[in-house]
């Protein structure tokens, strides 16, 4: 009930902080592109929870099928394993991240989260049903083959999520609030850089919760306030027009590779 109460609280909230004061005026009209945003994270959550089984009930059914045990989560402290989970989780989602950008065939799936021309709070759970599927996936092995806790597991789900309704928000920060919070975590400008039409702009800031990542990788970008309220949303080889269209989105992958190969 928590775990709901946060994810629904995050995007009511922010929603309710865009319908009071946005940042940018919207180019588009929003009710479809918000809609369908919101339908596309339904299905989702529905295909994801026919797929994948709960790692902890399912170890011990793969345990006793094959007469193995499967290596236990090795720190026994309560808070050790905590703090060490949490951080290894948010380094793979960082990983996943940078992976869909660099690797093609996963950068056609990931481009439909791109594609928002208008970036708000509904932006934050836009990705394209088999992205979602093939993340998902990476993340339940990990948490299978390691035995990382669950309660672990959905603290840092539950962190992401909330961090991404608040930095794809139509919001601003006060400037001094955002220097302080991007020497530990992503904040909102520096997210904004990452959702630029901009090559160079887009692979960067890639981590979900912490910064710490993109500094130790090279991939931390900051530009000024002047160039970021000039930001321009979506991906270069799609009209943005188009990328409000329902239909239009869930084919974004081969959109794409057709731009591309026209190119």
């Amino acid at each position: 009930m928590l775990s709901l109460a946060v994810i629904f609280g995050s995007l009511l909230l922010v929603a309710g902080w865009e319908f009071c004061r946005p940042r940018r005026q919207r180019e588009f009209p929003a009710l479809r592109r918000r809609l369908a945003n919101l339908g596309i994270w339904l299905l989702n959550i529905v295909l994801a929870a026919f797929t994948f089984s709960p790692p902890d009930t399912l170890r011990p059914q793969l345990e006793a099928a094959f007469g193995v045990a499967l290596p236990s989560w090795p720190i026994a402290n309560q808070w050790s394993s905590f703090v060490a989970a949490f951080l290894l989780l948010d380094f793979l989602n960082y990983a996943v991240h940078r992976g869909q950008h660099a690797v093609p065939f996963l950068w056609r799936f990931h481009a439909l989260h791109h594609s928002d021309p208008d970036v708000d709070v509904t932006t934050s759970v836009r990705h394209h049903p088999i992205e979602y599927l093939l993340a998902t996936g990476f993340y339940w092995l990990a948490v299978l083959a390691l035995d990382i806790p669950v309660i672990v597991v959905l603290s840092h789900a539950v962190a992401v999520f909330a961090a991404a309704a608040l930095t794809h928000g139509n919001i601003s920060l006060p400037e001094w609030l955002e220097r302080v919070l991007r020497l530990v975590v992503i904040t909102l400008d520096l997210h904004l850089v990452h959702h630029s039409m901009s090559y160079d702009e887009a692979n960067a800031n890639f981590g979900a919760v912490f910064s710490v990542w993109d500094r130790l990788f090279g991939t931390y970008a900051q530009i000024s306030r002047a160039r970021r309220e000039r930001l321009v949303f979506g991906v270069r080889e799609l009209p943005r027009r188009d990328c409000l269209k329902p239909s239009a989105m869930l084919m974004t992958p081969w959109r794409i590779a057709q731009a591309r190969a026209s190119e």
